[in-house]
């Protein structure tokens, strides 16, 4: 058993047995992960917060739920998030304004200002045309191209074959090159993915 995973496990087993304390490491060392996932698919970078953090207090709440044979605690969590952020959609009565909060850390170069202006203005009209995208298309990008997530990872926390992960990614990487040529960030012919490109 690879030894995160098998760590992970004697985690939530603490939590079961009521020890609070093991959510800490968990948290350390997903939530990194899961904020990207969740800003990703937010519009608000104080939603994608609140929402990871109410997914860590459900495993507190509940560490039961989670089911080693199912997957790995990652992937739970990540499907509890995801969950967590189609409920907050489904509240929500209308969108908010866009507003560019990206998680990434603050990138320091020698490029100059000029570079770093341009590094923030692909950020940030990458970050449009994926909150353009409907939200299955945005998870599947997230989670793959973002997260660089297995496709059997994936399927699980989706709860779908690994073929439809290939084909929904096929099908959201299409329309956010789409998207991303309509902004004029990109060219036609340019490969993907571009998640990872606009993002480095």
């Amino acid at each position: 058993m690879n030894t995160t995973i098998g760590d992970d496990a004697e985690y939530v087993a603490q939590l079961v047995a009521g020890d609070g304390n093991a959510l800490r490491p968990l948290y350390e060392r997903h939530g990194r992960a899961l904020l990207r996932f969740s800003a990703a698919m937010c519009r608000s970078r104080q939603s994608a917060e609140d929402l990871v953090h109410d997914t860590f207090v459900e495993l507190m709440r509940e560490p039961g739920n989670f089911d080693p044979a199912q997957g790995s605690v990652f992937a739970y969590l990540c499907g509890v998030l995801r969950h967590r952020i189609s409920r907050h959609y489904r509240q929500q009565k209308r969108w908010v304004t866009l507003v560019d909060e990206s998680v990434a850390e603050p990138v320091h170069d020698s490029n100059g200002p000029a570079d770093e202006i341009a590094r923030t203005e692909l950020t940030a009209a990458f970050r449009q045309a994926m909150l353009e995208l409907p939200l299955p298309h945005r998870e599947v990008i997230a989670l793959c191209d973002l997260e660089e997530l297995p496709y059997t990872t994936v399927a699980s926390i989706l709860d779908c074959p690994v073929g439809t992960v290939r084909s929904r990614l096929h099908r959201a990487r299409a329309l956010l090159t789409i998207r991303l040529v309509s902004l004029e960030v990109v060219e036609l012919d340019n490969e993907l993915p571009l998640a990872q490109r606009s993002l480095t």
